[in-house]
């Protein structure tokens, strides 16, 4: 066994992930050609897939350990009869036994080491948690009462017997709100600060550790795997001893540096605590609540950033936990939101200098959050802790705002609301002027009576709106806006550029330019000049908004990340080879929705789909296939199959598989929507149409002609896309069918189908 220290892993990862998804006869030729071009990884990959092969025939993590030997019940172990066993662990098995020698009478837990495991360094690592145990003296750290060895030389620990329920049982029963379970995890807290002031590091923090009796008294228990730091100095001091001892942990909660073979801090056991309390809040692991491969689990822990708790309550399972904490999904994110979700996230950062300094830190934090005092981990504004304030004197605060309230504002609100109420009359009365003439006739040549487009419509309140709203320029430039928006929505580009140009130009007179009407206003002329095909003007003004909105708005307001991706598509339209620029952007749109909104969250998903989009448009398929079925789990997952989202990622996805030549996973993937697609939509919609097309140029590539040309047939006649339709005779990916008469005929039925163009 070997161990990869994180940097080893960040470049192994990808190519096991990669080995893992090939049939074993596929994974050889690969392995193979691998080891040419990577010798020096070759052999890692090799021992990594072998070990996989070994977990997954012995069902890692899905079997409990064998109960002890029943044939020691009654056996003397010095003062003490062995009564029944407790459980077993990594360690060894531990026993509920008696006082036996009539000097007092107490029940007390013995634990000692596994028989058919015992060892030179088993036995060491055994008397080395007797040292740590007898060093610590703590409420709610179990008692060492005693230690010794038995007739044959086995070690033992004589422990205070608890009764009691792992933590997160204790709460769920008793229906505990969030509060409530704080203030018993602050008791874990000042165990393990115990601990660690002793310079000893747990390293298996877990439910079944921390157990709470009927009083709601916490205990900690088992540092059969806790290390000294004190004798942890440096490389030679690892030995036999700690390389063991180091491999006993619970995988669940084990810190990305305990399976990446790193240095073991108190870091270690802060990313464990924030990993319970994640559980304590939510119900769910950070990791998600599917069973997962030593593999996923290893990659979960590594790489994957867990879901915010507030977004993490309401998936799978959410009423079932919900319940056993007397709310809902929606009230319990809200309390989540903010404070906890970053003081969680904090403990669970993956590299162990970004966590909390020290365990102390994390009870502080959540203390303060308890007291609604500001915490260390939020940015210290006046806003936020004048809201923090208020929140902790609210009976104080109201008294005071309402007697000011009564002493000083009547007269003002009245002022302000016969102001506001004429301001708003004057306004209603311009825009029903406004509405009204533009229906007047104004033509000598019309008559009344006769019908009137809407272009006609649009067209002279066009006209009418530099006179008419001139007084109100701020409504004049809303007007133009919404004005050109239903010139765009008719596909009337030119001149929807006019007026969104004069709109920007009226903005200007009374200084809105940078007002949030304007810079939409500027985002929908960069549309309609795209739509002309003028994409070097759409993209100026793309950039000078994007950096208008930076400095206005900030660099992480939803309408700057949306003028950002915009942008990227954009640059990105200018041809094959130029998208570097736009992939840049959308991965720093992605990652700042991964932080504000969550990795889970729509938008983030839609810009995973955007990013994988623009990589296969420069030609990186794999990239763009890898991303796009990250992004096709997570839609699954969330909002289920039944999704636009989750249609729309499958779709690319197929489209992806089929162009990089990967046609089997492809017909795999457009079988699977058209099947979603029929159950939502019915077998015979307009929404089915593409895929049946997509599919049926894979299944020709296969060879399958004749379920190709029926699959085309049907796309044909239930609303195959007009554009797709034209481009039929000419698309490559049907080449081979010209000549065929079966093809030929279809080529009137798709021109047939009604193309509506507009044009200025």
């Amino acid at each position: 066994m070997f161990t990869l220290n994180p940097e080893r892993w960040q470049e192994l990862s990808p190519y096991l992930d990669h080995a893992l998804s090939l049939a074993e006869e596929e994974r050889a030729v690969w392995l193979n050609s691998f080891q040419a071009n990577r010798p020096d990884l070759a052999e890692l990959v090799k021992e990594l897939l072998q070990e996989h092969r070994v977990l997954a025939q012995a069902q890692f993590l899905e079997h409990p350990p064998q109960a002890p030997e029943a044939s020691l019940i009654g056996e003397k172990i010095g003062a003490y009869t062995l009564l029944s066993p407790i459980g077993q662990g990594g360690m060894g098995s531990v026993w509920l036994a008696e006082r036996s020698d009539g000097r007092f009478e107490r029940q007390v837990a013995i634990k000692f080491l596994r028989f058919s495991a015992a060892s030179q360094a088993g036995a060491e690592r055994f008397k080395r948690e007797g040292r740590i145990l007898g060093q610590l003296a703590d409420p709610h750290i179990a008692e060492l009462i005693d230690a010794g060895l038995t007739a044959s030389g086995e070690p033992y620990l004589v422990l205070e017997n608890i009764v009691g329920e792992p933590i997160d049982a204790y709460c769920d029963q008793r229906k505990l709100d969030v509060d409530s379970r704080i203030r018993i995890f602050l008791d874990v807290l000042s165990a393990v600060a115990h601990a660690h002031a002793n310079l000893i590091v747990h390293r298996d923090i877990k439910p079944s550790n921390v157990l709470v009796n009927d009083k709601g008294q916490v205990k900690l228990l088992d540092f059969g795997i806790s290390k000294l730091l004190a004798e942890d100095t440096g490389a030679a001091a690892t030995t036999a001893l700690t390389g063991e001892g180091g491999g006993a942990l619970t995988p669940l909660f084990a810190a990305p540096e305990q399976v990446t073979g790193g240095a073991i801090t108190t870091a270690t056991d802060v990313y464990a605590l924030g990993v319970l309390l994640y559980m304590l809040l939510t119900g769910q692991h950070p990791a998600g609540p599917t069973p997962r491969s030593p593999a996923d689990l290893v990659k979960a822990i590594v790489e994957t950033e867990p879901p915010r708790a507030s977004q993490a309550v309401a998936t799978l399972n959410a009423e079932v936990r919900m319940e056993a904490r007397g709310t809902t999904p929606e009230k319990l994110g809200r309390q989540l939101r903010g404070d906890l979700d970053t003081i969680i996230g904090k403990a669970l950062k993956k590299a162990p200098p970004e966590r909390y300094i020290s365990v102390t830190a994390l009870a502080d934090d959540l203390q303060r959050y308890l007291k609604h005092q500001p915490v260390s981990v939020q940015p210290d504004t006046v806003w936020y802790r004048l809201r923090k304030y208020v929140r902790r004197h609210r009976l104080g605060v109201a008294v005071a705002t309402a007697s000011l309230l009564l002493l000083t504002g009547f007269s003002l609100i009245q002022r302000v609301q016969l102001r506001r109420i004429t301001r708003e009359r004057d306004r209603a009365d311009r825009i029903a002027n406004f509405m009204t003439g533009i229906f007047k006739v104004s033509d000598p040549n019309e008559k009344v009576g006769e019908a009137v487009t809407a272009r006609q419509v649009l067209d002279k309140a066009a006209d009418d709106i530099n006179n008419d709203l001139s007084k109100d320029p701020d409504l004049q430039v809303q007007m133009l806006h919404v004005m050109g928006r239903a010139y765009l929505n008719l596909g009337l580009f030119s001149r929807a550029e006019s007026l969104f140009d004069k709109g920007i130009q009226a903005s200007k007179s009374f200084g809105g330019q940078n007002g949030r009407e304007a810079m939409n206003t500027q985002h929908d002329l960069a549309w309609a000049l795209l739509q002309q095909g003028r994409v070097n003007e759409a993209e100026s003004i793309e950039r000078t908004l994007l950096e208008t909105q930076r400095r206005v708005l900030g660099p992480e307001h939803p309408d700057t990340l949306a003028t950002a991706e915009e942008l990227a598509f954009t640059v990105c339209d200018e041809g094959k080879g130029h998208c570097t620029e736009g992939i840049q952007l959308t991965r720093d749109v992605l990652q700042k929705q991964k932080r504000i909104l969550g990795p889970d969250a729509f938008y983030t998903l839609v810009t995973m789909d955007n990013l994988a989009i623009m990589l296969a448009n420069d030609g990186r398929l794999d990239e763009a296939i890898k991303l796009q079925q990250e992004s096709l789990d997570r839609y699954l997952r969330v909002f289920g199959p039944e999704n636009k989202g989750t249609v729309n990622a499958m779709l690319n996805l197929g489209e992806f598989q089929r162009d990089a030549g990967q046609n089997d996973q492809a017909v795999r993937t457009l079988q699977d929507l058209l099947k979603i697609e029929e159950r939502i939509f019915g077998p015979n919609q307009v929404e089915t149409a593409s895929t049946r097309y997509d599919l049926a140029s894979v299944l020709l590539r296969k060879g399958q002609k004749d379920e190709a040309l029926a699959l085309l047939r049907r796309a044909i006649d239930h609303g195959l896309a007009p554009r797709i339709a034209m481009d039929l005779p000419t698309d490559p990916l049907f080449a081979s069918l010209h000549g065929d008469p079966r093809f030929t005929a279809l080529l009137p039925h798709a021109r047939n189908k009604p193309v509506s163009r507009k044009t200025d």
